[in-house]
């Protein structure tokens, strides 16, 4: 049986996992690849800071791999991240 202390802990890291867009069903998953970590970071940062960057089409893939991550969309959503950050570096 688990302390008060430990279920409050739980709680508090899971909100903090979703408040940062991870699913805390799936953060701790020892099988989980580095890589769909990445591709959920790029996608929340594209979506949130880069926004006005992306055409509908890129918006619809992240969206898309959001609802559904398979390994080609999480693949495409970490070139589109690489693609971006190379745009402003060029622009800066």
């Amino acid at each position: 049986m688990q302390s008060y202390r430990t279920i409050k802990d739980m709680k508090l890291r899971d909100r903090w996992l979703k408040s940062n867009g991870y699913n805390p069903r799936n953060f701790f998953n020892p099988d989980l690849e580095i890589d769909l970590v990445r591709a959920l970071a790029a996608s929340k940062q594209l979506l949130e800071d880069f926004k006005d960057l992306l055409t509908l089409e890129q918006i619809e893939l992240i969206k898309d791999f959001n609802k559904k991550a398979t390994p080609r969309r999480m693949y495409q959503v970490l070139n589109l991240y690489k693609k971006i950050r190379r745009q402003l570096h060029r622009q800066s």
